[in-house]
């Protein structure tokens, strides 16, 4: 089985060696758009590495992101099926090691046939999209005192109360109650980002 890979931003070895196991041809093209762009807004630089690609399955990895074994797995059985012409895929982001609880779990066209590939409008293909049931793992910041200290140095502090409101609608937003993504939250809401 052959893939090709579309790594958006600059992605280590690691961060795909699983999927070098389970193909015997790994092609990588990088895409020279701000990782974390939303795709459908460079149509131009996506569509030419798709036609690029050598192979006709194509997978997009962002930086800091990174596929494991299940999810290579999955990959691997579902182009060799072919059962859909297109694939979303979640983004789990792990902040201090753990998962956050935020966002959308629909996940991204991220697997497809290229042949199917739309090349207008938002990121499509023509025929069947399914999600596949596992994620892509994103790394956000080893800890919060990282977190804490990037903000800092690009971001503009907030007062108390904009912060303690920010913080409670977020909260309300996400609907999440755990450790972890309520620290990132209040972290997230003592500055602007603007």
């Amino acid at each position: 089985m052959q893939l090709s890979l579309i790594a958006v931003g600059h992605l280590s070895a690691e961060a795909v060696a699983p999927l070098v196991e389970k193909f015997e041809r790994l092609e990588v093209l990088e895409l020279d758009v701000p990782p974390r762009d939303d795709l459908a807004a460079h149509r131009a630089e996506v569509n030419r590495a798709v036609d690029a690609a050598g192979n006709d399955w194509v997978v997009v990895v962002r930086e800091r992101e990174s596929v494991d074994d299940a999810l290579a797995d999955e990959i691997a059985e579902e182009v060799a099926a072919a059962k859909a012409w297109g694939f979303r895929i979640r983004t789990v982001p792990l902040y201090a090691g753990k998962p956050l609880r935020i966002g959308s779990q629909a996940g991204e066209l991220r697997l497809f046939h290229r042949r199917h590939f739309l090349r207008r409008g938002e990121l499509a293909v023509q025929g069947t999209i399914v999600r596949l049931n596992h994620a892509l793992q994103a790394v956000t910041f080893a800890s919060s005192e990282e977190h804490r200290q990037y903000l800092m140095k690009t971001a503009v502090p907030h007062s108390a109360l904009r912060r303690t409101l920010l913080f409670i609608r977020n909260v309300l937003v996400t609907r999440s109650h755990d450790a972890n993504t309520l620290r990132y939250l209040w972290i997230e809401a003592a500055f602007d980002h603007g």
